[in-house]
């Protein structure tokens, strides 16, 4: 009777088991998952930041931080992978509205039809500014030459975003790829 709930609980204990992190001879840091990717370490956790709040007294609020890896090699930000998939950031331009450019290469054997995931936003210091959720790659059902092919690397749709206020210079950006869809 009590065998049942625990094989329940089974899958849960394994899903949280904590990733490894390993930290290279040459000092870089990278994180190893479970389905035998990797990633470099490029946000420290959260930590307090004094703001400035609508009464005069500052408030604090938590805030991710680059590492110091990050800051000093800023093309790791700009670059993600997922499920074959890679996104590497070409330019940033504008003033108030952001321009966002990269690029999509199929390294699968899928065609991909939509990838999604999020840009953040951080200043040159390290400090992140804004997370948002952005569609890289959309193509049109039943139209086979917007897919991203096995072998391809196109340019993406560009993506705009508002430059948040008080974030003066170019800002670093992160890529992250939430999903990726096959056809």
């Amino acid at each position: 009777m009590y065998i049942l709930p625990l094989l329940l609980l089974v899958p849960m204990l394994t899903l949280a088991a904590p990733l490894t992190q390993v930290t290279l001879p040459d000092g870089t840091q990278v994180q190893l998952n479970d389905d035998h990717t990797w990633e470099y370490l490029v946000v420290k956790p959260a930590e307090p930041v004094a703001q400035p709040s609508a009464t005069g007294s500052p408030s604090v609020a938590a805030a991710p931080v680059l590492t110091e890896q990050a800051k000093a090699h800023p093309e790791l930000l700009g670059q993600a992978t997922r499920d074959g998939i890679r996104l590497a950031l070409d330019k940033v331009t504008g003033s108030d509205t952001l321009a966002l450019s990269f690029t999509a290469t199929n390294l699968g054997d899928r065609s991909a039809i939509q990838v999604s995931g999020w840009i953040t936003l951080f200043s040159q210091d390290g400090r992140q500014w804004a997370r948002e959720p952005a569609r890289f790659w959309i193509a049109e059902t039943r139209m086979p030459e917007t897919y991203l092919r096995k072998g391809e690397s196109r340019a993406t749709r560009l993506v705009e975003l508002a430059r948040p206020a008080g974030l003066t210079g170019t800002p670093l950006v992160r890529v992250e790829i939430g999903e990726v869809v096959f056809r």
